[in-house]
């Protein structure tokens, strides 16, 4: 055998080498692309799933809202409305309670 053979040798096995080398990185790049776009797709789907269940939690809310919730102005209107009815009656109780002690007074000065 001659040193060309052997240099020969030497080359085929090193391009052998740095073939499956190159093949299997290859390989291992491809198969972490298919990864990585699988998990890109099922975050794809995630983001959807959750944009939809808080669309649906926002419907519901707006749903409920107006059963649970009172706007200031309606309860200002209604605190209002409920003041004057008070004063009413406080003025009707006062009315009252001046005609009984009124009553009151003339009994005693019969007596």
């Amino acid at each position: 055998m001659s040193d060309w053979d052997a240099v020969g040798a030497v080359a085929v096995a090193s391009m052998t080498f740095i073939a499956m080398n190159v093949g299997a990185l290859r390989w291992f790049f491809e198969r972490h692309e298919r990864g990585v776009i699988g998990q890109m797709q099922a975050l794809k789907r995630e983001g959807t799933d959750f944009s939809h269940q808080v669309e649906r939690e926002l419907l519901k809310l707006k749903a409920q809202l107006p059963l649970e919730y009172v706007r200031r102005e309606d309860w200002i209107r209604f605190s209002s409305t409920l003041d004057a009815k008070f004063d009413a009656m406080r003025i009707e109780m006062r009315e009252e309670i001046e005609q009984i002690r009124e009553r009151l007074e003339e009994r005693l000065h019969t007596f």
